[in-house]
């Protein structure tokens, strides 16, 4: 007998194209230009590590600036991103690009949870409850990446690209976890455990 996709789960993966094909659309077109949601992101997290880390390291205060940054791409032409610098004194220790202030984890997560079946109630509590993990998260490794580049800057590269970003992941992936726990959610989605039949 050929197995059938069940009906929640094709619902799901319906809900999820459309919600991934309307948020690129908006964003590429309309947010992105215009910085609208990045902005402020990026200087919420900027200014969420330097007040963290001056309650820790008064006696070098930190400070956020706009900044600007010119990388190069696959062809050689010069890529121009926004973002904010973070300085201890008058060194610049660390870079957030918008592309790294979590916008896409932020929007991965909720969609996720949006296209789950679920009491709106409790989807909107754990969106909430989760952005803010998310981004407390982000504070902490922008941080640690402070640290790392005064004291072991070989090992920048490591942690930014691979250690931190596992850790991230992961942290996203519990909230996930725990809110796939909820009873209603395992039934809707015929998830419940396969009767042995002796």
């Amino acid at each position: 007998m050929k197995n059938k996709i069940p009906k929640p789960v094709k619902l799901f993966l319906l809900k999820a194209a459309l919600l991934f094909a309307a948020w690129k659309l908006v964003y590429l077109l309309y947010l992105l230009p215009h910085r609208t949601l990045d902005r402020p992101l990026s200087f919420a997290i900027a200014a969420g590590t330097t007040t963290s880390l001056n309650a820790f390291a008064p006696s070098r205060p930190y400070s956020t600036r706009p900044g600007n940054h010119v990388s190069i791409d696959a062809d050689g032409h010069p890529v121009h991103e926004k973002g904010m610098d973070i300085f201890r004194g008058q060194e610049k220790v660390l870079y957030i690009a918008d592309v790294c202030n979590g916008l896409e984890l932020l929007v991965l997560y909720a969609g996720l949870i949006i296209c789950l079946p679920s009491p709106a109630r409790r989807k909107l509590l754990f969106i909430a409850g989760g952005f803010v993990f998310i981004e407390v998260i982000n504070v902490l490794r922008c941080m640690a990446l402070v640290r790392i580049y005064l004291r072991r800057p070989e090992w920048l590269d490591f942690t930014h690209h691979y250690l931190f970003s596992f850790l991230v992941y992961a942290a996203i992936f519990w909230l996930w976890y725990v809110f796939s726990r909820d009873p209603a959610f395992t039934k809707k989605m015929h998830l419940h455990a396969p009767v042995s039949v002796q």
